[in-house]
């Protein structure tokens, strides 16, 4: 492809992606609403490349492959991270009764560090359960134009070891969503990281580690890395 040729293909491809990520991240609020304004915006440049090719036959080919290239390229790409769900359905561990509020916030709070020989100071149990216990809960609610149900907990087994579970849990799906554990739903320097997100659908369960202060991280987000944007949140209580 000459030059004459390859510059409007690349300007086209541009005014496309440019167009689609503002629509997408920062116009529409939901994503039936994305849908709409992406489709509304593929029409809309669609009607001034064929305009443009009437007027300039040479560019016709070019013009046409690039606008067919990039709506096939967005069409795969909404299918495979906007619309296909990953479903799990791990076996969660399950609080039969929630923790005294006069334990609560020592076992919310981080592990004794260890130690001289390594091994982790004992926690104080005044009332040892004999079963996993419930520290928090928080319902989901999705943020930034998405959707979002189900029910997250905090769960801490007779051995004092904290789990994060998701149950009822059904979110839109993304690329490169990771769960997060914040001081609020808004401010996301200050985390700590849970790992990728599992599955969009279906029970599921998060090591908390150890040194984890859960009394001062106690909103659950998830994040979707790639476009920088936010799925769903839990705050804890």
């Amino acid at each position: 492809m000459n030059r004459e040729r390859l510059i409007p293909a690349v300007v086209l491809a541009s005014i496309l992606g440019i167009g689609l990520l503002v629509l997408q991240r920062w116009v529409a609020e939901t994503r039936d609403v994305a849908i709409a304004l992406v489709g509304v915006w593929f029409a809309l440049v669609g009607v001034a490349v064929l305009v443009l090719s009437s007027r300039r036959p040479e560019l016709r080919l070019p013009l046409l492959g690039t606008f067919a290239a990039v709506l096939l390229g967005t069409v795969a790409i909404g299918y495979f991270t906007g619309f296909r769900d990953t479903q799990v359905d791990e076996d969660v561990v399950v609080a039969s009764e929630r923790v005294p509020d006069t334990d609560r916030n020592a076992a919310l709070a981080a592990a004794p560090p260890s130690d001289a020989t390594g091994a982790k100071a004992d926690k104080p149990e005044p009332d040892k359960p004999s079963g996993p216990v419930e520290l928090s809960q928080g319902d989901f609610v999705g943020v930034d134009g998405h959707s979002a149900a189900g029910v997250a907990t905090v769960v801490r087994d007779p051995e004092g070891n904290r789990s994060l579970t998701f149950t009822g849990f059904n979110v839109d799906p993304g690329p490169g969503v990771v769960v997060w554990l914040t001081q609020s739903g808004d401010d996301l320097d200050d985390r700590i990281e849970l790992g990728e997100l599992k599955g969009n659908v279906g029970d599921q369960e998060y090591a908390v580690p150890d040194d984890a202060d859960l009394r001062k991280y106690d909103t659950v987000v998830l994040y979707c890395t790639p476009f920088t944007v936010r799925i769903a949140v839990a705050p804890l209580s």
